[in-house]
């Protein structure tokens, strides 16, 4: 069940960042753009509530976090076509790798 609370908060702060950004580029848009942002945003963290009854806190934030802000800036990146530098590909890589080892720290609660 972990990976499935994980994948769906991932995914809502994916949707959350993406109507943000969406909201920014118009007037009429910014409105309706941060209600739904907030909406997925805040209510996205039932999924981390739900991680904390079986994962040690640290981990379940760290990989929500991390996973989170990792998979809105590869998503903003595409949808809005933003080119990225050598520099926060590395970035990236090093977000992946922090993930990585925090999950590597042990499982007690």
């Amino acid at each position: 069940m972990n990976v499935l609370w994980l994948v769906l908060f991932w995914a809502m702060q994916v949707i959350a960042s993406l109507l943000f950004k969406y909201g920014s580029t118009s007037p009429a848009r910014w409105l309706p753009s941060f209600i739904g942002g907030n909406l997925f945003g805040v209510s996205s963290i039932w999924f981390v509530m739900m991680l904390y009854r079986t994962m040690n806190a640290n981990v379940a934030w760290g990989l929500g976090l991390g996973g989170g802000f990792l998979f809105a800036q590869i998503a903003l990146a595409l949808v809005f076509r933003s080119r990225l530098s050598f520099l926060q590909y590395g970035g990236l890589v090093a977000i992946t790798g922090g993930m990585v080892l925090l999950t590597m720290g042990g499982a007690g609660h």
